[in-house]
């Protein structure tokens, strides 16, 4: 048993969901706003944004290694934001503190908490509002109602096997279903015993003169990769794919022939998701399957063997699509055989 200790911080900041300022399906580029964005949202988002201890410094963790279009230049913040990891039988230890900052804001709309699906805790430690009780250790405050400035601690635990796998963490305050949708999502990604750990890139995906759809030097494809899908909606974007729309933005997740996929796949909207990876299919209840649905709060995890008799899939890209009614959201795997990729 371990404990791992986590600072996390509520930001509200401007974003743009298509920051690579590119849409593939066009074939075209954007032009930027007054503002120097592509796409902002309607409103400020909220980001729960992972730091070093004592909230000394922001710690914007790549949330997918192996996602060419991740990490776009000059954008903080990362949706999902504050990825944490931890081992069944870990105690976890998170320090949250709100710093939620918009101006012409109602005090009460600025309250916020956090609440994980899928570990134990102690009631003062769930962050459902209005139930969390007085913590005499932390000065009377409620863990279900954080006020501006204000910060609290979690302590949960996963003693458990049925514990292992990705959940989503969100506010759970008094607003939580509009913070939810203005972004406060995170993820708990809990492995189990002698779970091995994904491999990563030898150096970055891209490369000084790469463009949106050519990568000159892409690093060996990993033997084993983990990829972490949240399908949520942003304020005036509608359905996003990790903060992101339309390709060339949204994650391009590259493996290899014969590359071990695990894919995380979790819902952050406020309506059930089904979620289809193209040319690809999957185990599930003993029969194959290349769709789910990925209920609200819910969430699924996919294991492939790329290019495999088992999975399918090949060298190629293939979609990765949600989709609710009319609302829909893509991004795409791409298998590669080489250390260039050229994209359509």
């Amino acid at each position: 048993m371990a404990i791992k200790e986590y600072w996390v911080q509520l930001e509200n900041m401007p974003w743009d969901v298509c920051p690579w300022g590119v849409d593939r399906v066009a074939g075209a580029a954007l032009s930027k706003a007054s503002d120097g964005r592509y796409r902002a949202t309607a409103e400020e988002t909220l980001v729960l944004r992972r730091y070093t201890a004592n909230w000394s410094r922001p710690a914007d963790e790549v949330i997918n290694p192996w996602d060419l279009t991740e990490a776009a230049p000059g954008q903080p913040g990362r949706f999902p934001g504050a990825l944490l990891e931890a081992k069944v039988a870990d105690q976890i230890m998170v320090h949250f503190r709100n710093l939620d900052q918009r101006s012409g804001v109602a005090d009460e709309t600025r309250l916020h908490s956090l609440h994980a699906h899928g570990v134990q805790r102690a009631a003062l430690y769930d962050g459902a509002y209005p139930l969390s009780p007085l913590d005499p250790a932390q000065a009377g405050r409620r863990g279900d109602r954080i006020a501006p400035g204000a910060s609290f601690t979690y302590r949960w635990d996963c003693p458990q096997r049925a514990a292992a796998g990705a959940w989503l963490i969100h506010d759970g305050g008094p607003t939580a279903a509009r913070s939810t949708a203005l972004g406060a999502l995170g993820v708990m990604l809990v492995r189990a015993p002698g779970e091995q750990q994904p491999d990563l890139p030898a150096r970055a995906l891209r490369q000084p003169g790469d463009t949106a759809t050519h990568l000159t030097a892409v690093p060996q494809p990993p033997k084993r990769g983990e990829y972490v899908l949240l399908f949520h909606e942003l304020p005036g974007a509608g359905l996003c794919l990790n903060g992101r729309q339309g390709l060339g933005n949204t994650p391009a997740l590259v493996a290899g022939m014969g590359t071990r996929m695990v894919i995380h796949g979790l819902n952050g909207a406020p309506y059930p998701i089904s979620m289809h990876i193209h040319g690809h299919r999957w185990q599930n209840g003993g029969r194959s399957v290349d769709t789910e649905l990925l209920p609200v709060g819910g969430g699924v995890s996919l294991s492939l063997l790329a290019g495999s008799a088992q999975s399918g899939g090949g060298p190629g890209e293939w979609l990765i699509t949600g989709e609710a009614g009319d609302a829909q959201v893509a991004g795409s795997l791409v298998v590669t055989t080489s250390g260039a990729v050229l994209l359509s």
